[in-house]
C-alpha cells in the first residue's frame, strides 16, 4: 500500500541515488505544484550545512516598507512595533515579525518615520510631537 510518506521517500531515494554520482555534488532547489499538492526538493553537498529556505512575500521588504507607512500614516498616531504587527496582520499583510523590525529600522534610518524613544512607538517625521503635557 502507498503511503504519501512511502511515495515521497521512493522519490527521494531515487533523486539521491541519480544526483550522488555527480562530482561536485550539486546544490539545487526546485518547486513543482499541482492540482491542490505542493513540493519543495532541496539538494545540497552533505558535508556541508544544509542551505536555508527563506520565504519573501512579493516585493520584499519594499513592499513590507510601503505597508507599514502606509499603517502608521493611516493610523494618524504614533504606533508601537506590536502595533504595526497587529495592523498589519488584519489587513491580511503577509510580513513576519523579523521583516517589520527591519522594516521599521531602515525607515527610521531613513528619516521616513521617526522614534524618537517616548514608548509611544514609530510616527512620520512631519508630525507635530504628541501635544500631552509634561509634569516637569
Amino acid at each position: 500500500m502507498h503511503t504519501p510518506r512511502s511515495t515521497v521517500e521512493a522519490a527521494t531515494r531515487a533523486v539521491v541515488e541519480a544526483l550522488s554520482k555527480l562530482k561536485p555534488p550539486p546544490t539545487v532547489r526546485v518547486t513543482d505544484v499541482e492540482g491542490g499538492v505542493a513540493c519543495l526538493v532541496l539538494v545540497w553537498d552533505a558535508k556541508r550545512a544544509m542551505p536555508t529556505v527563506r520565504w519573501r512575500s512579493p516585493g520584499g521588504r519594499a513592499g513590507c516598507k510601503a505597508d507599514v507607512v502606509a499603517v502608521v500614516a493611516a493610523a494618524g498616531r504614533s504606533l508601537t512595533r506590536k502595533e504595526v504587527l497587529r495592523v498589519l496582520k488584519a489587513a491580511g499583510k503577509r510580513h513576519g515579525p523579523g521583516t517589520v523590525a527591519k522594516a521599521l529600522a531602515d525607515l527610521t534610518a531613513a528619516g521616513e518615520l521617526v522614534n524618537p524613544r517616548d514608548r509611544r512607538g514609530y510616527r512620520l517625521p512631519a508630525w507635530r510631537k504628541d501635544s500631552t503635557p509634561s509634569l516637569f
